[in-house]
């Protein structure tokens, strides 16, 4: 398990579409927080802004499931999807004597670190050095980076689910393109059934989805009830949807 993990870490570090992704959300997230802090655009209504942190207004755009998505299912299509044509890559590791369940958990593992270090980990990073370098970092009191631990701690909650769904959809494909595409599409769906759909039973059944826990998040007035249930339901989506995960990787045929 620790080789295949070491060699997921490589590939991670070789892969262009990585780089490229961390380099854009670095930059687009620097520019956005600067034009923030240095007052050339507003941004309201922000869970940031509820809190007195509204010069971290601009991280509200990359905790949105349909952006981040985009950035996710491209690291997916180019980073596992791509394994079952070239070379067959995962072919070799199964004929190299390793466990279908453990060559799923090291893709997993590294997937969801690449995934979070590009959604959550550098919009963060650059937020706080914005501020720090333009004298706005004084905002950060222990009720603030209280609020930021608790609210990121139970977005990722969620993206670990996420993450799942997007890696099944990509062994599934087997192809880049269709594995944003149906993503998106997944996204797309839930993103109307939380804005339009009116029906209340669809609505209930949907609040209890990981989906609607990344609303739930960076809600300031979280009651300890809704933390609770956000927790639970983050917690049995992931397992339902390891063991899924690896029930389809299993069965699946590598050509």
């Amino acid at each position: 398990m620790s080789n295949l993990l070491r060699a997921e870490i490589f590939k991670l570090n070789r892969n262009k579409t990585f780089w490229t992704l961390s380099l854009f959300i670095m930059v687009i997230s620097t520019f956005m927080h600067f034009l923030i802090v240095t007052d050339w655009w507003v941004m309201t209504n922000s869970p940031f802004e509820y809190v007195g942190m509204s010069d971290f207004n601009a991280l509200a755009t990359f905790i949105v499931p349909l952006f981040f998505n985009v950035i996710v299912s491209t690291l997916a299509g180019f980073f596992i999807a791509t394994e079952f044509s070239q070379h067959s890559v995962i072919k070799n590791q199964i004929v190299s004597g390793h466990k279908r369940s453990h060559i799923f958990l090291a893709k997993y593992i590294v997937f969801t670190i690449g995934s979070l270090l590009v959604t959550i980990v550098i919009p963060l990073v650059t937020a706080i050095v914005v501020s720090m370098i333009f004298g706005h970092a004084e905002f950060l009191s222990t009720a603030n980076v209280e609020f930021l631990s608790k609210s990121y701690g139970l977005f990722t909650l969620p993206f670990l689910s996420f993450t799942l769904v997007v890696l099944i959809i990509a062994i599934v494909t087997e192809d880049s393109g269709r594995t944003i595409i149906f993503t998106l599409l997944l996204s797309a769906f839930m993103f109307v059934v939380e804005k339009l759909v009116t029906n209340s039973f669809i609505k209930s059944l949907y609040e209890y989805t990981f989906f609607y826990q990344f609303t739930v998040a960076f809600n300031p007035a979280l009651t300890g009830k809704e933390l609770t249930q956000s927790i639970i339901i983050g917690t049995v989506s992931f397992i339902v949807l390891i063991i899924l995960g690896k029930f389809i990787f299993k069965r699946k045929e590598i050509k």
